[in-house]
């Protein structure tokens, strides 16, 4: 990877600037991949950064851009899910999808676990931090945006209804009058309202990260008095709020991997990661058969590509 001193428009930059790049570079090299803000937080506790204001926070991404274009960085570090592309799958033959297909197959090892889990969040910037678990652990994953609609509320109460294994949720929002609000209140009365059956469990921000002596960046209340929630938030936790981007990645992920795995029927789980193995093995099998009938002359013959 290029380093800060080799980029190619290094020069023009301010020491200020440098210094900036310098430990952006350093505090992704332990928490990425991560988002922007999350790498703001982490200079803002280091008073790299004066505040958390757009004006901080957009001078950091700015940077962030430049160690990217100049190779400082890895682009994959930086996680942008709001902006990601929509496209319909396309194969350029019949061969082309099945490698596909056998390479990504990955077998439902919920289907012998005893219960179901899902992860969801109020903000769709924490999917690229958690994406490493999920992928661990095939976990599905749903940004509320905030309120969720009262279509997909119902769609979920509809899922839990269909399904005979529990559900649990493990939430991750914001501590302050909407999301606390969300996690405690809207979203469990409104599924119950739906006759859904599922309990939310919240990740993060959790008790252990508002405590009083926290280092975690905080805000006051008083900047949310517009929120309706505000009165029932002061009442209920006090005068203090913290957004969840401010929490470490890693511990983030470090915490919802052993959520979840605290969750797993081991054995279960274990028999499926072999049986897929096999499975994966048998249909590499039948590719390599499949590639050679197609190749064969008579195959060519019918195909009409014979010379």
């Amino acid at each position: 990877m290029t380093t800060l001193s080799t980029a190619k428009k290094g020069r023009g930059k301010s020491k200020a600037s440098l210094e900036l790049i310098s430990a952006s570079i350093e505090i992704l090299e332990a928490i990425q991949p991560c988002s922007v803000r999350a790498v703001c937080y982490q200079l803002f506790m280091r008073k790299l950064i004066t505040d958390m204001g757009k004006n901080s926070t957009g001078a950091v991404g700015k940077q962030l851009v430049y160690a990217r274009e100049n190779g400082l960085i890895s682009w994959g570090w930086i996680v942008d899910e709001t902006r990601e592309a929509e496209t319909i799958a396309s194969w350029d033959s019949p061969e082309s999808i099945i490698q596909v297909a056998v390479k990504s197959y990955r077998k439902d090892y919920w289907a012998m676990q005893p219960h179901r889990v899902e992860v969801w969040s109020e903000k769709g910037t924490i999917r690229g931090t958690v994406a490493p678990i999920l992928k661990k652990y095939g976990v599905t994953f749903r940004v509320m945006h905030g309120y969720g609609s009262a279509t997909s509320l119902k769609g979920i109460a509809d899922e839990t209804l269909s399904s005979d294994k529990p559900m649990t949720v493990f939430y991750i929002g914001d501590h302050d009058p909407s999301g606390r609000h969300m996690s405690e209140v809207d979203l469990p009365d409104r599924l119950a309202r739906y006759g859904g059956n599922a309990t939310i469990v919240r990740l993060a921000l959790d008790e252990t990260d508002i405590q009083a002596d926290s280092k975690l960046p905080w805000f006051p209340a008083s900047d949310k008095t517009s929120d309706s929630r505000h009165k029932w938030f002061t009442a209920k936790f006090g005068q203090r709020c913290w957004e969840v981007d401010a929490l470490s990645p890693p511990v983030l992920r470090d915490r919802l991997d052993e959520a979840i795995a605290d969750m797993l029927d081991l054995d279960a789980w274990n028999h499926a990661v072999r049986v897929e193995q096999a499975e994966v093995d048998s249909m590499q099998s039948i590719l390599g058969n499949w590639k050679q009938t197609i190749s064969s002359p008579a195959a060519k013959y019918s195909l009409g590509t014979a010379t």
